[in-house]
């Protein structure tokens, strides 16, 4: 502990962590002097941040880690991968992430080891939500044996099913067709009696308001 500590004094997180570095540049462009001795020290400094990932510099050595060689992002920029991590290393080491959250790698390159009752068993709530949107409630509810409660004459309109979620108990999901062929499921509160309710209660109308869509994406 002693030695982490002596260590951590003398450490620059470079590009991960470049506020003061940005500051002080930013003063220099719009006109602020420095003494030649600081600003070239300064421009030494931007060029580190560019350049490396954290470093520590010591007497006769200096260490220095990589920056990453591979960044994915999704949409609205957030770290995430599908098929693999999301932050990539040159030594082979990184972090996967789902829609900016992180994931454990199997849920990412190794599904077929992971149990769907495992994933809802996850300690940490956000961790678990990303694991669903990864695995599909379709394919987990199947796992745990869900129960048909009511199931519709339309395959669009599907059917509402009970199965005992871990931590949770007894609950109810709405699992449908899409206009794509795949199947999903969606979440419902346990007073809904039917697959019709169910989409009702999903469009924010009541049962009798409700008009199936001429177009399901």
């Amino acid at each position: 502990y002693s030695l982490r500590s002596y260590f951590l004094t003398n450490r620059w997180g470079s590009q991960h962590w470049c506020a003061r570095e940005a500051f002080y540049l930013f003063g220099h462009e719009i006109g602020v002097r420095y003494e030649p001795e600081t600003i070239a020290l300064l421009l030494e400094w931007a060029r580190l941040s560019k350049s490396v990932g954290w470093w520590a510099p010591w007497d006769g050595i200096c260490f220095v880690s990589d920056r990453p060689r591979e960044v994915h992002f999704d949409g609205e920029r957030r770290l995430h991968c599908e098929a693999g991590p999301a932050v990539r290393y040159s030594d082979g080491w990184g972090c996967h992430a789902w829609h900016g959250t992180r994931v454990p790698a199997p849920w990412i390159e190794d599904k077929g080891s992971v149990s769907p009752a495992d994933i809802l068993r996850h300690k940490n709530m956000e961790q678990r939500r990303a694991g669903t949107e990864i695995f599909g409630w379709a394919k987990i509810l199947q796992s745990l044996g869900a129960r048909t409660v009511n199931e519709d004459s339309d395959p669009e309109i599907g059917a509402l099913i009970e199965v005992d979620l871990p931590d949770v108990g007894p609950s109810r999901f709405v699992r449908v067709r899409c206009g794509t062929g795949r199947e999903f499921a969606i979440g419902v509160p346990p007073d809904i009696t039917s697959a019709l309710d169910g989409h009702a209660w999903i469009a924010g109308i009541q049962t009798e308001d409700f008009i199936k869509p001429e177009v399901r994406s």
